[in-house]
């Protein structure tokens, strides 16, 4: 996205961008300058609908959608892989232009037959020149039409790969954030939002920390892949209880966190509470005889965000909590004060 604003009307928009950078509490970095100004200015209303609607559910624009919005709308090629997928796509585009070319010039030979046919025609009614002539155009008809029927061959096949380029591209756009067992958002955007949360001036964000009980026992017994069944089933859990602005994260091994912008912890817990229910009905059983083998719990702990606290100091909280829960004979919820 490149901009052509004269340096008055540059300075306006950044003068209009930075007010309501503070104003929803969005880091004043470069990084946001530039997806701010491109919002004051009007220039991409679909930027602008995205933006106000990320807005009025999260009162702040988080850095995950922050540069999912920059990369969407500003730049294209800033994925580690682009230059692998900009190679292929030139290689893509070559081919079609070089079949293209080749389409081109029989069209152009055909056009020839069909100016000399008429040229003949006009000057001849004999029945052998007639003949001739169309035997020359059916001829040339078939070659003109082998030749296009190529051509779009050619053009289905650059469909279907430019296609999967853009299905490379996404994955390898989600690889960046998402974490690739269980679907969750990954630590990077966990340090990344917190950082951002802790920043503001009124910080109002709870933190969830889950744990699943003996989850190493369960490993030795049953196997890791039984084991990354459980991970996956109780992070899709965790992920149909979080909506909007919740943020699910897998935070690493058997331990997964939720970011709560705008809840309490008491609110918090009731939702530690709920996910704790669901994750204690689960029952793993034998794939051939149907009995079940072993069950599944967790345990929370709940912390809120204070003014001036870092988001080391939450964390910790969070999970010295936790670890109350376990000593208080796990699958259960405690909360720090």
């Amino acid at each position: 996205m490149k901009f052509a604003d004269n340096p008055q009307q540059a300075t306006e928009y950044l003068r209009q961008a930075i007010p309501l950078m503070i104003k929803n509490r969005v880091p004043p970095n470069p990084f946001n300058y530039a997806l701010w100004y491109a919002y004051v200015s009007n220039a991409l209303p679909e930027l602008n609908k995205q933006m106000d609607k990320t807005l009025e559910i999260y009162g702040t624009c988080p850095n995950l959608i922050s540069e999912k919005l920059f990369r969407d709308f500003l730049i294209n090629d800033e994925v580690e892989n682009a230059e692998v997928i900009q190679n292929a796509l030139l290689s893509v585009m070559g081919d079609l232009e070089s079949s293209a070319s080749s389409t081109m010039q029989d069209t152009e030979a055909y056009n020839e037959v069909l100016q000399d046919s008429l040229s003949a025609l006009k000057d001849s009614s004999d029945d052998q020149s007639l003949e001739t002539i169309i035997q020359k155009l059916t001829v040339n008809t078939v070659t003109i039409s082998e030749s296009a029927r190529q051509f779009q061959k050619k053009i289905d096949e650059a469909q279907a790969e430019i296609s999967t380029l853009k299905q490379e591209l996404d994955k390898s756009r989600q690889d960046a954030t998402v974490d690739p067992l269980t679907g969750l958002y990954n630590r990077r955007v966990f340090d990344a939002e917190i950082s951002q949360m802790a920043a503001d001036s009124e910080p109002d964000v709870s933190l969830i920390m889950v744990d699943i009980d003996f989850f190493k026992k369960f490993n030795d017994n049953y196997g890791h892949q039984m084991g990354d069944k459980v991970l996956k089933y109780v992070a899709k859990l965790i992920k149909d209880e979080c909506s909007e602005p919740m943020i699910p994260v897998r935070f690493g091994g058997e331990e997964f966190c939720i970011l709560l912008p705008g809840m309490s912890d008491a609110e918090s817990a009731d939702l530690a509470e709920k996910v704790r229910l669901k994750i204690s009905a689960i029952r793993i059983k034998q794939k051939k005889t149907g009995e079940a083998i072993s069950s599944i719990t967790a345990s929370f702990g709940v912390a809120r965000l204070a003014p001036d606290e870092t988001p080391e100091n939450l964390i910790a909280r969070a999970d010295a909590a936790l670890y109350k829960a376990k000593d208080s004979g796990r699958n259960n919820v405690q909360i720090s004060h």
